[in-house]
C-alpha cells in the first residue's frame, strides 16, 4: 500500500470517528429541514448568509447548474418561506435571491447547534489537550491558508 493511499485511509478514519460523536452527542436538526430541504437547497441558504444577496447567475455557479436547474432549487426553496426573488432596483432584468429573516434564523439555529456540540466535544478534554488541540488546528489553518494563496 503506498504511503498516499495510507494517509488517506487515516484522513477517512479520523473522520469516521468525528461523524461518530455527531451521530452521538449531535442535536437533531428540525424534522421538516432534514425531511424537507436537500443538501443543495442547504448549501444555498449558507451560501446566501456569507454573500448576501445574489443574482441567479451567481447561484447557478454556485450549484453547478445552469439557470433553470438552479431556478427550480431556488423555487423550492422559496416555498418554504426561506429566500425571495427580488428585482434589482438599478437594473430590473437582474433577479437576486435574498434571504428572509426565516431563512436567516435557520442557519443561525443550526450554526449555534454545531457551535454547541463543538463546546461539548473540547469539553471532555483535560488542559493540556485542549492545548494540543489549538495547536493542531492552528496548523492545519495555517497549511490550509498557504494552500489557497
Amino acid at each position: 500500500m503506498s504511503e498516499v493511499s495510507a494517509r488517506q485511509l487515516e484522513i477517512e478514519a479520523v473522520l469516521d470517528e468525528l461523524g461518530g460523536l455527531w451521530d452521538m452527542h449531535g442535536p437533531d436538526v428540525p424534522e421538516w429541514v432534514a425531511q424537507e430541504l436537500t443538501f443543495g437547497q442547504m448549501r444555498l441558504l449558507f451560501l446566501l448568509g456569507k454573500h448576501g444577496p445574489s443574482p441567479m447567475s451567481r447561484i447557478a455557479e454556485w450549484l453547478g447548474a445552469g439557470l433553470p436547474t438552479a431556478s427550480g432549487t431556488v423555487e423550492r426553496v422559496e416555498r418554504h418561506g426561506l429566500v425571495e426573488r427580488r428585482h434589482r432596483l438599478d437594473d430590473r432584468r437582474v433577479v437576486e435571491c435574498h434571504l428572509t429573516d426565516a431563512g436567516r434564523r435557520l442557519i443561525d439555529e443550526i450554526s449555534g447547534m454545531r457551535l454547541e456540540v463543538m463546546r461539548r466535544f473540547l469539553g471532555v478534554l483535560k488542559e493540556d489537550e485542549l492545548a494540543d488541540m489549538a495547536r493542531l488546528i492552528a496548523i492545519v489553518l495555517e497549511r490550509a491558508k498557504s494552500m489557497s494563496a
